[in-house]
């Protein structure tokens, strides 16, 4: 699979409409329909999809690894792509991890790390890495050996197959029992070895399964999710603090101003649902306090009235 700049960015395009006009999300512009933003990078959309998207063709070569050692006929051969592929490896561990005051992960925007970076996606990343670090470690401990042992079983298989379509050609032919029988226990032999042959190729061929698409195309999709439901709140979930200088006094006053008209994307409206359930909370205490005193004023009523009714036992 190969990743394509534009794709990835009609998906994240308009992502961050839910945040204009709000005093915090000032400075992001219209980044995310396509403009610049104003934290002092001037990152624009376009170019930072242009990096993640040539950041994950970088990755999604990690897929070939086994497919290309493979293939290599010299040792000389083997080491130079597999220096190339532990680089590959740790140019993408820095880039998963790489968060400066400016920027994000492979050096694109800090509002990647401050609106697309909850909990759920560090989690995301930190798997990814871990997969990487396996990988990068896997192919440093193995050398050129496998892949020759591999060869040779393949080699081995291919004889084997010969030597049993032949013996079986002959006992279809044979017309002395004694004989026949004896191309059938060669027959028999071949296909204990073939098994044994075929289990060995597919321990040696376990090496470096690694599925890159999934895991990115993972990562987008909680991404996207991230930006979507980010209301701007409290709880960035390990997103952000940078030099964005976001007022926390500043969030309040503006999320008390702003009532949610903007209902689009997962998520949207809960600022607005919650102003209505505390508004609603509200009266209803109001009411209480009212009725209780009523009530209150019902009782010591009745208890005068009670006590002028109440016979006098001492007038004579």
């Amino acid at each position: 699979m190969v990743y394509n700049t534009k794709e990835l960015e009609r998906q994240f395009r308009n992502l961050g409409r839910s945040h204009r006009g709000r005093k915090k999300y000032a400075n992001d512009a219209d980044y995310w329909s396509g403009g610049r933003c104003n934290w002092g990078g001037s990152h624009n959309l376009h170019e930072d999809c242009e990096t993640l998207t040539n950041s994950f063709n970088k990755m999604e070569s990690l897929g070939e690894i086994k497919e290309e050692l493979k293939k290599c006929n010299s040792k000389s051969e083997y080491d130079a792509k597999k220096a190339n592929y532990i680089r590959k490896c740790e140019e993408s561990l820095r880039g998963l991890q790489e968060k400066s005051a400016s920027s994000s992960m492979f050096g694109v925007c800090i509002i990647w790390s401050d609106e697309g970076m909850d909990k759920h996606v560090i989690s995301k990343l930190k798997s990814f890495s871990n997969e990487l670090s396996k990988l990068k470690g896997d192919l440093e401990r193995e050398d050129y050996k496998w892949v020759q042992e591999l060869k040779q079983l393949q080699l081995e298989e291919r004889e084997i197959n010969r030597r049993m379509e032949e013996n079986k050609r002959k006992a279809m032919n044979e017309k002395d029992p004694a004989q026949k029988a004896l191309l059938l226990q060669l027959i028999e032999d071949d296909g204990k070895k073939l098994k044994a042959n075929m289990r060995k190729q597919q321990e040696l061929s376990n090496k470096f399964n690694f599925d890159p698409n999934k895991r990115i195309d993972d990562l987008i999709k909680s991404i996207k999710e991230a930006i979507e439901n980010n209301r701007g709140g409290n709880s960035r979930g390990g997103g952000g603090t940078s030099n964005r200088n976001r007022n926390n006094n500043e969030d309040d006053e503006d999320d008390n101003n702003d009532d949610y008209t903007n209902n689009s994307g997962n998520g949207s409206g809960l600022g607005s649902r919650r102003k209505e359930d505390k508004n609603q909370t509200q009266p209803s205490q109001q009411q209480l306090i009212i009725f209780g005193g009523i009530a209150l004023l019902i009782i010591f009523y009745l208890y005068s009235q009670k006590q002028e009714k109440e016979p006098n036992y001492y007038d004579f």
